[in-house]
């Protein structure tokens, strides 16, 4: 398993679905306050927190090209699917430093994607090696796309800079089918200037 930084407009435009949401919700408070007496203020949280989490927090399928990679991806989890037990997937965790080889751009998001090796085993091992590989192609890819992470708000970044990431992957409790996911960014600078760490739950559902 993979995780890489690239850059997206995928943020901005679920930034603004989120906000004319929010300005649809607005907007039905005050009609209905207006027409009807009653104030509906009281549910303004819950449906701000359930949008936010559907826009912006989220995990989204998409196929990337290539070209929106602005550093080198890094491995976040190896398995060998012989031997795997349900203990050694039901958590992944991992510290990774992303390197950024892209200037004046933003980190929009982060990506993640998967490889598979058939090599037999032991016992009968392949002829020949196949790879199923699902990182993002410029001819398109497969239909496993990427999954997308968007971090928001998205910071700045120039090439030499580097991104420490701590990821954290479970099953939800609600559904063991979903995974809920933890990750803390921190941006290093190629200057030296070391950025605060920023914390963001990601669902993918």
């Amino acid at each position: 398993m993979w995780l890489a930084p690239i850059r997206s407009g995928l943020g901005d435009k679920k930034m603004e679905d989120f906000e004319i949401a929010m300005n649809d919700w607005n907007h039905f408070v005050e009609d209905t306050q207006a027409y009807y007496g009653v104030n509906m203020n009281a549910l303004t949280k819950a449906y701000r927190a359930e949008h936010e989490k559907f826009y912006l927090k989220s995990s989204i399928w998409n196929n990337l090209h290539p070209n929106q990679l602005i550093g080198q991806p890094a491995v976040v989890k190896e398995m060998d699917c012989l031997t795997a037990t349900v203990e050694e997937i039901r958590e992944v965790r991992a510290q990774v430093t992303l390197p950024i080889n892209q200037d004046r751009t933003r980190l929009a998001a982060l990506a993640g994607w998967f490889d598979v090796h058939f090599r037999g085993s032991k016992q009968n091992p392949a002829v020949e090696e196949v790879e199923l590989n699902t990182a993002p192609d410029e001819n398109g890819g497969t239909h496993w796309g990427q999954q997308v992470f968007l971090m928001t708000p998205a910071p700045r970044v120039n090439e030499g800079d580097s991104i420490n990431v701590s990821f954290s992957m479970v099953r939800s409790k609600e559904n063991h089918r979903l995974m809920d996911m933890d990750i803390t960014y921190e941006l290093h600078e190629a200057s030296g200037r070391k950025l605060p760490a920023v914390a963001t739950k990601i669902f993918l559902e």
